[in-house]
């Protein structure tokens, strides 16, 4: 490792040019941060600073203070670094086939091929390599996030019913908030000075911000949330998604009004309301309740006498023999064979697609042909369909993930907190 150090440390490894906020410089590629066992280097640095310096034009904004810009940025490689350290250490690991699915997804998303999508990657300016690398490390970040911060999440049935309380005070056309977000850390071991010096900057920030400063600019410059880069933007929120702190507060906003410093754990924040919208609709869904028999090929009943089989059966069926009776005797599904093959009332899309597409085309008390599909051979009835109200049951599922999403980005600013404090981080001076 030290021989790895010494030789990244070294000015004459490399040298780039770059276009770096519209200068020409002459970077030397050398190490600007230790990060545990890794290394953050200059390269990287630029190329990132000159990824987000084109993202914020293309938004229109107006690119901040480059030092301020670069701050920014060597954080979130730091940050992404021990991340990454920790993936790799818990075994993380995402294969070129994984990763080729997945960008063949994303260009799909795109209504491009992959090629298509390779060549508008470098047609940005980026290097395919790269671009790969990039994403397969997202992926690495986010799966060892998911992982650790969500099991550090307990969710009880008391704060889902106390969220539901609150979800039903604000009507079914509850109102969202698109929000900006600036957040001012604050260590938890803050001396009165820090506390007082940062409060001091944030009632400027806030004097500005009311006085017409471009908050998005202010973010990307000042802020340490995890949406900083993006202009702060924490998206549309309902009061019951935000942490109580910032809702008490939002509650009172009108459109462009910014909230006065909210202090946390994690340090001093400023909201700015940019838009509200109305929102909770009822639910409901065409439900059926439908029962099957199912015969499966196995070692010695091959595929034809399977079909042979099914088709015996519904014969029976039709000639006066009870459902019921003949699905205890011959289906091979052990799960509801006993209960005369009684799947009870589904969901739209519960099936696989094959029994789905006869299972809705069938009228009630109908008998279906056999039916083909990876578990063996059904024959199909409908017994009944109603429209099912499940707006309660939505009302607690959007509760549950409005919780789980809130204690999610709580715990991950915690424990990125800790992953920071646990490592060793030096900045290498520049001069």
């Amino acid at each position: 490792m030290m021989k790895k150090l010494v030789k990244l440390g070294l000015v004459t490894v490399m040298t780039f040019y770059t276009v770096f906020a519209q200068a020409n410089l002459k970077i030397v590629d050398r190490v600007v941060a230790l990060v545990d066992s890794d290394v953050v280097l200059a390269s990287e640095l630029v190329r990132r600073t000159n990824s987000i310096i084109q993202q914020i034009k293309e938004r229109k904004q107006n690119v901040p203070e480059l030092e301020k810009l670069k701050e920014q940025v060597l954080e979130r490689l730091i940050v992404e670094s021990l991340q990454l350290q920790m993936a790799k250490r818990v075994g993380v690991r995402i294969s070129d086939t994984e990763l080729d699915a997945t960008l063949t997804r994303i260009a799909g998303e795109n209504q491009l091929s992959l090629d298509e999508f390779r060549k508008q990657v470098i047609a940005e300016g980026n290097t395919w390599p790269l671009f790969r690398e990039d994403l397969r490390n997202e992926i690495m970040i986010s799966r060892v996030r998911n992982g650790v911060v969500s099991r550090r999440i307990q969710i009880s049935d008391k704060e889902i019913d106390n969220l539901l309380v609150q979800i039903n005070q604000e009507g079914e056309s509850r109102t969202q908030y698109s929000l900006g977000h600036i957040l001012l850390p604050l260590a938890e071991s803050a001396t009165p000075e820090e506390i007082a010096k940062v409060r001091a900057t944030a009632e400027n920030l806030v004097m500005d911000l009311r006085g017409g400063a471009n908050f998005q600019e202010y973010a990307i410059t000042y802020s340490a949330g995890e949406n900083a880069l993006s202009g702060g933007s924490l998206g549309w929120r309902s009061l019951s998604q935000l942490p109580s702190l910032f809702a008490d507060s939002v509650r009172s906003l009108k459109t462009g009004d910014v909230t006065d410093p909210l202090r946390s754990g994690s340090g001093l924040h400023i909201l700015k309301l940019f838009e509200t919208k109305g929102g909770f609709e009822s639910h409901s869904v065409m439900q059926t309740h439908v029962r099957h028999i199912l015969i499966t090929p196995d070692l010695i009943t091959d595929e034809k006498a399977a079909l042979d089989k099914i088709n015996l059966v519904r014969q029976r069926i039709l000639d006066g023999e009870k459902f019921e009776d003949l699905a205890i005797e011959f289906s091979d599904d052990k799960g509801t064979a006993a209960l005369g093959g009684d799947l009870k009332w589904s969901d739209p899309g519960t099936f696989v697609p094959e029994f789905n597409e006869v299972m809705n085309s069938l009228a009630i008390n109908e008998l279906s042909q056999p039916v083909k599909t990876e578990f063996g051979w059904h024959i199909i009835e409908v017994l009944g369909r109603r429209d099912k109200d499940q707006t309660e049951e939505k009302k607690r599922e959007t509760a549950y993930r409005i919780l789980q999403k809130r204690k999610f980005e709580e715990e991950a600013q915690l424990w990125l907190r800790e992953l920071k404090d646990q490592a060793y981080i030096r900045i290498v001076d520049e001069k």
